[in-house]
């Protein structure tokens, strides 16, 4: 971006131009001869052919200070952004009925994929802003898991390198069937990501709950842990996978969405996943202020250097090897 501080300056420029071709056009005093035949084709030295380059470098020496006196610059838009974030708190499950795969559109790979592993790569798309979805780069970012018990895996944090590899190396509990390890502590997962959300200041506070079955292990009721979400003002948006049938506790998961304000979302495939991450990313966005200013660097020294200067060569020119008589 270039403007000129002074343009009105820039008139110069014309009067300049006009100035030489009035002065070039004039009748100079010369000589008159009977014939001039006999030198016509005599060669012409370099000195000869140098001197018509003086009127043109008084010319361009003039150009560029007028040009400087107009002071050009050069400009650098600078956009700074504020942005009121948003503090997201994941809590996953990852209990026993995680290692079904049910999930998996493509049932005849050879591959075997997990409920959990289709639920990380989705959430790990919501997160990263080079994944399918438009990611979370200006968003505190936590990570909570739960199976029979709760497990903080990254505290909030805008290092979402750190958070997607923490989420990638979570598995479920190893431990054998009906074990507690591999129950369900909704309720505990509630109260703890509302606590860990209590200790950021943020201008919004969402947690976002996944789970394909019902709490039954744990401290803390689902709906107790919905009451401590509305109390601090965090809204919970609730995502049940799989269905009623399949062990799927929906009427809790609705109940805790509405105590809070967020919504309840089901999923049976992993499309349906991506697309209640990608509705639950559109619901909750951070409003981004941005503010711009123009930095403006002097260009003119340049143009004044080299007016200068060819106005000198041409005056040391012009009054030593060049000079003529009027």
């Amino acid at each position: 971006m270039i403007r000129f501080e002074h343009p009105w300056f820039l008139a110069l420029l014309p009067l300049i131009l006009g100035l030489f071709i009035w002065r070039g056009r004039r009748a100079r005093p010369a000589v008159v001869f009977s014939s001039l035949d006999g030198v016509r084709d005599l060669p012409r030295t370099m000195a000869q052919r140098l001197k018509r380059v003086l009127p043109v470098m008084e010319m361009l020496g003039l150009l560029m200070l007028a040009v400087a006196m107009a002071r050009p610059q050069s400009g650098r838009e600078d956009i700074s952004m504020s942005s009121h974030g948003i503090a997201v708190q994941l809590l996953i499950d990852r209990s026993d009925s995680m290692r079904a795969e049910d999930l998996d559109e493509d049932r005849w790979d050879r591959d075997r994929i997990t409920r959990l592993d289709v639920v990380k790569d989705v959430v790990s798309d919501f997160i990263d802003e080079e994944g399918e979805l438009p990611g979370r780069p200006r968003d505190l970012v936590g990570l909570v898991s739960f199976a029979g018990y709760v497990k903080t895996h990254c505290p909030l944090t805008l290092d979402h390198g750190l958070l997607l590899e923490l989420l990638q190396a979570m598995n479920t509990p190893s431990a054998p069937r009906g074990d507690e390890l591999l129950m369900t502590a909704m309720g505990d997962a509630l109260v703890i990501g509302v606590a860990h959300l209590d200790e950021v200041t943020a201008e919004s506070k969402v947690l976002i709950l996944l789970s394909d079955g019902r709490s039954n292990i744990g401290v803390t009721t689902p709906s107790v842990g919905a009451d401590a979400a509305a109390e601090k003002g965090v809204k919970v948006y609730t995502v049940g996978i799989g269905t009623l049938r399949g062990g799927l506790d929906e009427p809790t998961l609705k109940l805790v969405a509405e105590k809070t304000g967020g919504r309840y979302f089901n999923a049976r495939t992993a499309s349906d996943l991506e697309e209640v991450y990608r509705t639950i990313d559109r619901l909750e966005r951070s409003d981004i202020e941005s503010f711009s200013a123009t930095r403006w660097k002097d260009l003119f020294p340049a143009w004044l250097w080299i007016g200068v200067g060819l106005l000198v060569v041409h005056r040391a020119l012009a009054d030593t090897r060049f000079r003529g008589l009027p």
